[in-house]
């Protein structure tokens, strides 16, 4: 099992790291693609317990809000394109006759898209920043050694639940172990970023805190759909949203760091 992890991530990392270097179009289509796969495990989630998911619904929006952030440049489109994507998508539940619970169809597929792609639309945002390239970088890299770290001092170190009634193999000396290992990486990072080393630590924790819940959220959705991954595509890890989980946290909390809260401390 381990080893899958270590070689799914080895080759993971030659993949994405290139791509998030170069930036530009590659990285929106490498953004949307993700946002594609994981919206389609999560419609194939719902189904499997008995939901009709709007699935262009979900792929709308996977594409849509990357491509929104990447034109942030002109006047912000996003409000037009959620109020546009809520209304058309549930004017479609009117002709939908085949569901048992059309209003619900409709929410937990709206409610996916704004998880996964407007989630994920925010690494476009991180990556447009001065030194984004940087920031998005020190993001993946904490996200990656907080996750590994957590699995592997939970592997040899748990003995106490972690939020066992959503994921009951989580245990309190993983999260710690996690966190700890993905705030000091920060301490490596920040150096090549436009602040000062002190932000390392506060950085790193606020990053490693949201990795740590955003694959807690991941694993509620997962077990109220009754589904142990939302996918195979990666070997040890599962799917695509079971790998993105904590990034889609972490990224958010990055890009309102460097953005916002960095400028009120340096």
């Amino acid at each position: 099992m381990l080893g899958k992890r270590v070689t799914s991530a080895l080759i993971l990392g030659a993949v994405v790291l290139p791509i998030v270097w170069v930036g530009g179009p590659l990285y929106l289509a490498g953004i949307i693609a993700v946002a594609l796969l994981a919206s389609w495990e999560y419609a194939r989630m719902l189904a499997g317990v008995g939901y009709r998911p709007q699935t262009p619904l979900l792929f709308a929006m996977a594409i849509l809000l990357p491509l929104e952030a990447y034109w942030r440049s002109v006047p912000s489109l996003q409000g037009e394109i959620l109020a546009a994507v809520a209304a058309l998508s549930l004017v479609a539940q009117v002709f939908q006759r085949q569901s048992k619970h059309p209003l619900l169809d409709w929410a937990l597929s709206l409610a996916g898209g704004l998880y996964i792609s407007l989630l994920m639309s925010y690494f476009i945002l991180l990556r447009n920043l001065t030194s984004g390239v940087y920031w998005v970088l020190l993001v993946l890299i904490c996200v990656w050694t907080c996750d590994s770290c957590a699995y592997l001092a939970g592997t040899n170190f748990g003995k106490h639940g972690f939020f066992t009634n959503i994921s009951p193999k989580k245990t309190l000396e993983g999260a710690i172990g996690g966190i700890v290992a993905g705030s000091a990486v920060a301490f490596v990072g920040v150096p090549f970023l436009p602040i000062p080393l002190s932000h390392a630590l506060p950085l790193g924790l606020a990053v490693a805190f949201a990795a740590t819940f955003g694959d807690l959220a991941e694993s509620l959705i997962k077990r109220q759909l009754k589904t142990k991954d939302s996918g195979a595509a990666i070997p040890g890890h599962g799917g695509f949203l079971d790998r993105i989980d904590s990034l889609l946290f972490a990224g958010v909390v990055m890009y309102y760091y460097a953005a916002w809260v960095s400028r009120f401390i340096w």
